[in-house]
């Protein structure tokens, strides 16, 4: 038998329809739609998982190490703005307030 209670409720973010990818303010939040984007799908988790493996499981900025408790944001070296793609070769995992700092730069 299938009962409603088996459902999986999964929640959705809103798109932000004045988001535009080529403006730099909105960096962040395209970011933030691949990450949620990734941990969703397993392909995506293995990317995540390649990105933490060449990293030596470490944030390029602060050298700590990266865990499931610490968190991480998916960051790209070149932004999508100036022309940089979502290969993994233009990105990298870094600490949340290490991403936040590097934003605020």
């Amino acid at each position: 038998m299938i009962y409603i209670n088996d459902t999986v409720i999964k929640r959705h973010t809103k798109i932000k329809a004045d988001a535009n990818p080529y403006d730099l303010a909105f960096e962040t939040y395209f970011e933030q739609r691949l990450e949620r984007a990734w941990r969703d799908s397993m392909q995506g988790q293995r990317k995540v998982l390649t990105l933490w493996l060449r990293q030596q499981h470490r944030c390029p900025l602060c050298r700590q190490t990266i865990t499931k408790e610490t968190g991480w944001n998916i960051h790209h070296i070149m932004e999508r703005v100036k022309g940089g793609s979502d290969e993994l070769s233009n990105l990298v995992l870094l600490y949340p307030n290490c991403h936040r700092q590097l934003h605020l730069i």
